[in-house]
């Protein structure tokens, strides 16, 4: 009996699985991607950081550790200080133009008028222009001599405005010729936006009465608050690294009266050889947008906390 039991053979174990985590096969995929990323990216941006407390002068043979005097130099400079306002100046207003004007666009094109679907598909062609050809093109169009805008005006019996020679007009000019590039853009996020609001409080609001502002400003802002937040991160980034538009049309000038920090590192590594100082600028820039960034990201998270807590 016993050895009956003795040999019969045992039921075969089931085995631990020895698969592979699906975080490490995906990490392990990507694994070149990821080191080819650090390389292109990482290491320049950490070598123009290195970069930013040295004197890095290409003319000399030594490179000096100043600490933080290229970025002290910075603020106690004069032209930096307008730089920075224009930069300021220049941001603000092309928010302020591009988001509402991209949402009175996309409001307009989401109505059920006839005659706006090509209206739709000329809205791709701005950006889809390089940014140099844009620079140029409104280089001649805000001529003094043979420009189109100032042959409109002229025609109408306006003065000519000298849009790139008058410090007031330059940067007005630089801002134009930006917003007709990337307001397009906001016009087809803000529209997709539109098109995914759920119709039921809508029709509750038309049934109640309310007007159309009204609607508006109660019902399809809110709900379109997280696309206007992308929106603006979007260009936000985008602002801060403006240069191409800038350096064709006005080169920053005249004088310092449309110089952006972008320009600023431009001539500083380029035209005075200087690459401490133009990385210190460089990396102004990135804390300045950084900053932005988070307070458009964190007001609201608060906002929304604090409106929760009063309602509790």
């Amino acid at each position: 009996m016993a050895t009956s039991q003795m040999s019969r053979p045992r039921a075969p174990v089931a085995g631990r699985s020895r698969t592979t985590p699906k975080w490490l096969t995906g990490y392990t995929l990507a694994a070149p991607a990821i080191l080819l990323m650090l390389v292109i990216f990482l290491y320049p941006l950490g070598q123009s950081f290195v970069m930013s407390f040295f004197r890095w002068d290409l003319n000399s043979a030594e490179s000096p550790f100043l600490g933080l005097s290229n970025y002290t130099d910075l603020f106690t400079g004069t032209s930096f200080g307008q730089t920075l306002r224009n930069q300021v100046i220049f941001t603000v207003a092309s928010l302020v133009i591009e988001v509402v004007g991209g949402m009175a666009i996309a409001v307009l094109l989401s109505s059920k008028l006839r005659g706006l679907r090509p209206a739709r598909t000329l809205l791709l062609i701005p950006p889809m222009v390089a940014p140099a050809v844009v620079g140029l093109n409104f280089r001649w169009l805000f001529n003094e001599q043979y420009g189109l805008i100032d042959a409109v005006l002229v025609r109408l019996g306006l003065p000519a405005i000298p849009w790139l020679s008058d410090p007031g007009w330059a940067l007005v000019s630089v801002i134009i010729a930006s917003a007709w590039q990337n307001t397009p853009l906001l016009v087809l996020l803000f529209l997709a936006g539109l098109q995914a609001i759920p119709r039921e409080p809508l029709e509750a609001a038309a049934v109640d009465g309310a007007s159309a502002w009204r609607t508006f400003w109660s019902i399809v802002l809110p709900l379109m608050r997280p696309v206007v937040v992308i929106a603006l991160m979007i260009r936000i980034i985008d602002l801060f690294r403006t240069f191409d538009v800038v350096w064709l049309m006005t080169q920053g000038g005249p004088g310092n009266a449309s110089n952006l920090l972008t320009v600023e590192a431009y001539k500083l590594a380029f035209q005075s050889v200087d690459f401490g100082h133009a990385a210190a600028v460089s990396y102004v820039a990135l804390v300045l947008s950084l900053l932005v960034l988070a307070l458009l990201y964190g007001i609201p998270r608060l906002t929304a906390r604090r409106s929760a807590a009063w309602q509790a």
